[in-house]
């Protein structure tokens, strides 16, 4: 129902473009411009972060509110990392985990559920458990310290339902910028990785990562031939393009041309970007799509490596105010596997507030 409904607002605004091409039906510069899909307000869901945040300050110390706060324009928004701890000479923003008692660490995770949905929430807290698994099967991450108390949690300016404001949350694989303006709610920049890619806990298994895996392998499956011959393209990043340290950068535009492909394929390609676009709340994910949604015939789908699912692959999805980028950090089966991604919105990187 999301991609069919997210198709059918791609058609109505290519075709809305169009009409206002024709002469006589350019905008009136002297009228009031109204605001982009991507601007539609979540005041309820902004206000209960604005609380999650001032009760998180009720329970820190006079030095850890000194350490968790930073002006909304401080240039160390831009100073994350998907590298794990105490391998590199790296300073991470605000609160670190393992310094806070469990009340406090509570806290801090009851910002990040207020700002997330269900499912962004509970790949965010797996991704980071999986850092704890990985160092119980890995002597080097165990000497490391590669564990759920090497993350941080920062906040950029003043929490406020009418002001602009940010928090950010970060270690191993993981670095989320959420930014909350006048109730609107931006993702952009978030890298997601994991390692083990799938991993047992308290009995259970799970895979943070896997539906994006899943998803970009049915989505190449899908195409014709010609299809694919033009998605497939010969280079990529060891990682990815536009990872941490690098805002602005803009991959190579390469790859099959969504205008191109039927319905069923351009749906297949909608739900595949829903899976980073609905780690955020209900609305806001919605209001995200919809400004999205006219550029989809603009956006290009490129692919590395095999499509049997073997072997080492990379895929991006580009367009022009969209930018993701998904990897396996080796052969698809090796060991427990790992992965890494990044999503970006190149014209409102960190809410278009830095």
């Amino acid at each position: 129902m999301l991609a069919l409904a997210i198709l059918a607002l791609a058609a109505s605004a290519a075709a809305y473009s169009e009409t206002a091409g024709n002469s006589g039906n350019h905008p009136d510069p002297n009228k009031e411009a109204t605001q982009p899909p991507g601007a539609v307000s979540n005041p309820d869901r902004a206000a209960e972060a604005v609380a999650a945040v001032e009760a998180l300050y009720a329970t820190l110390d006079e030095d850890l509110l000194e350490q968790v706060k930073y002006d909304l324009d401080d240039e160390k928004r831009r100073n994350w990392s998907n590298l794990p701890a105490n391998i590199t000479d790296f300073e991470r923003n605000g609160i670190r985990m393992g310094d806070l008692n469990e009340e406090q660490r509570a806290s801090v995770f009851a910002v990040l559920e207020t700002s997330l949905s269900t499912e962004g929430f509970e790949k965010v807290r797996r991704i980071v458990r999986a850092d704890e698994i990985l160092a119980q099967s890995s002597p080097r991450a165990a000497r490391f310290g590669w564990t759920e108390d090497n993350y941080w949690f920062a906040v950029f300016g003043a929490p406020s339902v009418t002001e602009a404001w940010s928090w950010q949350f970060g270690g191993h694989h993981l670095a989320v910028n959420v930014t909350i303006d006048e109730g609107r709610m931006f993702l952009s920049p978030t890298f997601l990785g994991v390692e083990p890619a799938t991993f047992v806990d308290g009995g259970e298994t799970f895979a943070p990562l896997q539906a994006e895996l899943e998803g970009g392998l049915a989505l190449v499956r899908a195409l014709d031939e010609t299809q694919q011959a033009a998605a497939i393209v010969t280079d990529r990043p060891r990682e990815v393009y536009a990872g941490a340290g690098r805002d602005g950068v803009i991959p190579p535009t390469e790859g099959a041309l969504v205008e191109e492909w039927p319905a069923a394929q351009q749906e297949m390609l909608v739900e595949l970007i829903d899976l980073w676009v609905g780690m955020l709340p209900g609305a806001a994910a919605e209001a995200r799509h919809a400004e999205i949604a006219p550029d989809l015939p603009e956006t290009r789908f490129a692919w590395h490596g095999p499509v049997d699912g073997s072997g080492s692959v990379y895929y991006r999805i580009q367009g022009p105010r969209l930018l993701i980028e998904f990897s396996t950090q080796g052969n698809i089966g090796d060991d427990a596997g790992h992965n890494h991604s990044v999503y970006r919105d190149p014209t409102r990187e960190y809410g278009g507030t830095l």
